[in-house]
């Protein structure tokens, strides 16, 4: 029997060892004494044992740590003993001396009950959706061999097993062994396991949506959702509805986590979903009102793609096809017996079938909850009633469907409604068939007008109750990283090269580009000149800027989407610019190879030497532009949120690269030499200028004078007119004019290099990234 020092607080004791910190923090956070007042943060306080003392901080809580009645200042480690009272909200801390037994705890499995039991008795057990693992979770999210429970020294404990989608203990993701106490939670998948119970599916334990006193409010004070509160059973077919504007779309991105309340809660199977998002968002579906699918892309690989940006990295393919078969079965999307639809292109369906498919992409997670947003607005009437039918035989199989719809129709087919009247006032809940009756109209277009004034609004609102619950504002739901970059990228890599190999028009409009624009630049010029240098960067521009500028917004509501789910915004840019550089590399090599060949086998009378060179370089550099303008071009594509609004601004990004190039006019003053610093017109005109002075020859050994391309010049009088002359193409240029460097007109000779032509070009691609980077980032609706 040995004394040790021990914190106390009620009737729970936590003995202290040297060296070791306990953290203390609201109940259900993970803190190793776990206090229940709700006035204590998460992470509340520290307390560590050293050889000197027991020492106590403050981890910035919002309500302070006291002791003796003084608040502690925050991060700052203080000394206490057993004379002192520490006292957190309502909660108060002692440190005592208790007489222990050091006798090593006994392994015996007769000293444990229940699910203990079985973990001792075994050693450890094995988690995940193998059949041979010890505790099995049927679910497609869940790896093979996910995680393992294990008794070890007198303690229980949980270790992920590399998982693809994670083990979380008390809503925090599992990273190292972690010890499992009593009153610890493990969460994988909607499986909570605990050392008293064991694994339990929360999707049969509790409601699938339960919102409590949860309302919208935006940064200008307008309130698009009152205050409400919601139940939602599991296994039901649930129609969303209101007249327009009344905040039904706002309501479903609140329950789904797209977009959260301001203030209250939102419960999916009875986990927060501020609190659990990133395991939540894995099994819950939504489809917005614009399609999730590329139309390029046959139904099979649209599905194929999906599965490998979302199921875990160990899914084998024949599970994948086996789930591609079932949500075609399932959504009755096999009905034509002539042609297999998963050899269709998506483009090729009518509005119902793409709308099924994009519900597909969203089965094959089988989510427990699928939220629909207006699915059956494009449709005909004759293809709503098959495809509400559809649902309606999904919900009743096990999915929770919360739909929004303007329809009265829709009615028919759901098992309850939700309804809100103007301002986002929440008016009924109910099983469908009492929605009528509960207005004291005769049909639903009446309900439409009554709840279209807000002085009839007023009376029905069903304001929450707020007992038993503190509203809580402001709910932070956060975004994890991708679970592997790499592998994210490979697969969105492939995607997006298969949608482009797919649009057979616009590849061979890709090809035609080069080909037409080389051919007009041999037909206008009969000698090789400036000009032609000034065009090839200009084309090289054009090709990059043109082949992006609709590749981010043509497809923003996948986008939006698979961010939601998990995208990581670096890979989804990078795999748009890797397949853009490969097709921008194929038509600067057929562009090249066209300038090269005409202007070394048609060189101008009497300059037999004058032609593009050298070739290699001359390739290289061109692709180097047109990669670079991928990127204004993703850009633009980023900054706006429509085609239309695109296309318009693409000339308006162009002129300035054609004007600012030092060729139509000079550069003769700071102002718009500093603005030429920011196009890739200038910088490619002048890389091109540098390559061919470099490897073209002089006219002879003592003059030293380039002869890189023609240019006029005056004859001498009294004769008239003008002489082909060969010259520098840099000296053509006068981009440095030593006049204008002398007097201090131009800034720029510093650049005077092709290294540093090189580096400003790259710094000015790192700047076009950030700019996607953030541009892309403010479209998060979270």
């Amino acid at each position: 029997m040995t004394n040790k020092i021990h914190l106390i607080c009620n009737e729970k004791t936590v003995p202290l060892s040297e060296n070791q910190t306990i953290s203390l923090g609201r109940k259900g956070h993970g803190a190793d004494l776990e206090l229940s007042d709700r006035m204590i943060s998460r992470r509340h306080a520290e307390i560590n044992m050293r050889h000197d003392g027991v020492f106590i901080q403050d981890l910035g809580s919002s309500n302070g740590t006291f002791v003796n009645n003084k608040r502690l200042e925050p991060n700052t480690w203080t000394k206490i003993s057993f004379d002192d009272m520490i006292r957190l909200a309502s909660e108060s801390i002692q440190l005592k001396q208790k007489e222990v037994n050091n006798e090593k705890p006994s392994a015996n499995p007769s000293k444990f009950i229940g699910f203990k039991q079985a973990i001792v008795a075994k050693g450890s057990l094995s988690i995940g959706r193998q059949s041979n693992n010890d505790i099995v979770l049927d679910d497609p999210t869940v790896t093979r061999q996910h995680a393992q429970l294990s008794f070890e020294n007198g303690s229980f404990w949980i270790q992920d097993l590399g998982s693809t989608n994670k083990t979380y203990l008390n809503g925090k993701e599992v990273k190292t062994k972690s010890r499992l106490k009593d009153s610890d939670t493990v969460t994988i998948s909607f499986y909570r396991i605990t050392l008293k119970d064991g694994a339990k599916d929360l999707r049969k334990e509790s409601s699938a949506i339960k919102a409590l006193s949860i309302q919208k409010k935006y940064p200008n004070n307008k309130i698009g959702l009152q205050d409400m509160s919601l139940d939602i059973p599991h296994s039901t077919f649930v129609a969303l509805m209101g007249p327009s504007g009344c905040g039904k779309s706002t309501l479903l991105k609140c329950l789904n986590g797209e977009n959260p309340a301001t203030s209250g809660e939102v419960f999916i199977h009875g986990l927060s979903l501020a609190d659990n998002f990133n395991l939540i968002k894995k099994k819950i579906g939504y489809v917005p009102q614009d399609d999730i699918v590329h139309k390029e892309l046959t139904v099979y690989k649209t599905l194929y793609y999906a599965a490998k940006l979302r199921l875990p990295d160990d899914t084998a393919l024949s599970e994948i096809n086996k789930r591609i078969d079932k949500v075609i079965n399932d959504l009755n999307l096999d009905q034509d017996k002539e042609k297999d639809i998963r050899d269709i292109k998506v483009g090729n369906l009518s509005g119902g079938q793409r709308k099924r498919v994009s519900i597909a992409v969203e089965l094959l997670t089988e989510p427990t909850i699928l939220f629909l947003d207006e699915p059956t607005s494009p449709l005909d009437p004759e293809t709503i009633e098959s495809f509400l039918k559809s649902l309606k035989k999904l919900a009743h199989s096990g999915t929770t469907i919360v739909m929004v719809t303007h329809k009265p129709e829709d009615l028919n087919y759901v098992d309850q409604a939700i309804f809100l009247g103007v301002q986002g006032h929440l008016v009924f809940k109910g099983p469908a068939d009492l929605l009528t009756s509960h207005f004291e109209v005769q049909n639903i277009v009446e309900v439409y007008s009554k709840m279209s004034d807000l002085s009839v609004v007023s009376t029905y609102y069903q304001k929450p109750s707020k007992i038993g619950f503190k509203s809580t504002n402001n709910p932070e739901v956060k975004k994890e990283k991708p679970d592997s970059y790499w592998l994210q990228l490979y697969w969105l890599f492939s995607r997006y090269l298969n949608i482009k190999l797919n649009d057979k028009e616009n590849l061979v409009l890709l090809l035609a580009q080069p080909i037409i624009i080389a051919g007009l630049v041999c037909l206008v010029f009969n000698k090789f000149q400036v000009g032609v240098l000034f065009l090839m960067a200009i084309s090289a521009i054009w090709f990059g800027v043109s082949n992006a500028a609709k590749e981010i917004v043509g497809e923003l509501s996948v986008y939006r989407r698979e961010r939601m789910y998990n995208l990581n915004i670096n890979t989804y840019i990078l795999s748009k610019w890797m397949v853009l550089s490969l097709f921008a590399l194929v038509q600067t090599v057929i562009f090249v190879t066209i300038i090269y060949l005409n202007f070394r086998f048609n060189t101008f009378e009497g300059f037999d030497d004058v032609y593009l060179r050298p070739y290699g370089q001359s390739v290289l550099f061109m692709f180097f532009i047109s990669f670079s303008a991928s990127l204004i071009g993703l850009w633009l594509s980023s900054a706006f949120n429509s085609t239309e609004k695109v296309m318009t601004v693409v000339p308006i990004a162009l002129m300035p690269q054609i004007m600012l190039a030092g060729v139509m006019t000079k550069i003769n003053n700071p102002v718009v030499e500093v603005l030429s610093f920011f196009t890739l017109g200038r910088w490619g005109t002048e890389g091109f200028a540098r390559l061919q002075d470099k490897a073209s020859s002089t006219l002879d050994s003592e003059s030293e004078v380039v002869q890189s391309v023609l240019t006029s010049i005056p004859v001498q009088p009294p004769a008239q007119g003008t002489m082909e002359v060969a010259s520098s193409a840099l000296t053509v240029l006068d981009l440095y004019n030593s006049d204008l460097v002398h007097e201090g007109t131009l800034i720029g000779d510093v650049f005077d290099s092709f290294d540093m032509n090189l580096l400003v070009i790259t710094l000015l691609n790192i700047l076009f990234y950030v700019m996607i980077y953030y541009a892309l980032k403010k479209k998060d609706s979270i």
